[in-house]
This record gives C-alpha cells, sequence and structure tokens, in this order.
C-alpha cells in the first residue's frame, strides 16, 4: 500500500527545511514557481512513483493556511505515493513533524 505523509516544519524559512531534507534523505530538490503552490515551490520525483514537494503553508488565494488544521506550522513536505513511510519519518527526525498519514491502494 502506498501511503500519503504530510509533514509540518516549525521553522520560518523553506531555505532550512530544504537543506535539511535532502541531507537527510540524499536527494536535491528542484525549484520551481507555481502561484497555484503559493509561488515558490521544491519538488523530488513525481509521476506514478514516489514524490515530495515543500512549500510554504500559505494560500495565494486567500492568504489563510492551506492546510487549516495545521496553521503553526509554516512549512509543510507533502510525501506521496511513498512505500516507506516509516523510514522516512525516521530519517527526517524530530524537526519534521507527521502531520497525516493516510494509506491507499
Amino acid at each position: 500500500m502506498a501511503a500519503y505523509d504530510l509533514y509540518g516544519f516549525k521553522g520560518v524559512a523553506v531555505l532550512e527545511a530544504k537543506s535539511k531534507v535532502e541531507e537527510r534523505l540524499s536527494f536535491s530538490f528542484e525549484e520551481r514557481e507555481s502561484f497555484y503552490q503559493g509561488g515558490r515551490y521544491y519538488k523530488f520525483g513525481g509521476g506514478e512513483s514516489e514524490s515530495f514537494v515543500l512549500k510554504g503553508n500559505i494560500d495565494p488565494f486567500d492568504g489563510e493556511p492551506v492546510e487549516q488544521k495545521f496553521p503553526d506550522f509554516p512549512i509543510l513536505l507533502y510525501v506521496d505515493v511513498t512505500l516507506r513511510s516509516e523510514e522516512i519519518k525516521s530519517l527526517l527526525g524530530a524537526d519534521f513533524y507527521l502531520l497525516r498519514h493516510e494509506l491507499f491502494d
């Protein structure tokens, strides 16, 4: 079963979170720009395989948090279609809080 996980990072600098994720998971994000994603965001992977998106928790349309249940986390890390949820959680460490864990067939 593939997992879709959401992590929150309490630091205010997305570049700090980016560096930590890249170091701990041994990959490099690609910087992207999208109004829909709230401006600058970072992506690794995609398609039908495991992917990661790192972005701010601000909705560009109304200025409210994208994840309204988690307004105390200014930085979000989405981990989609992963088969190694527990491994990623362990590698990310205590700086990243698992906010949501969903399983899909």
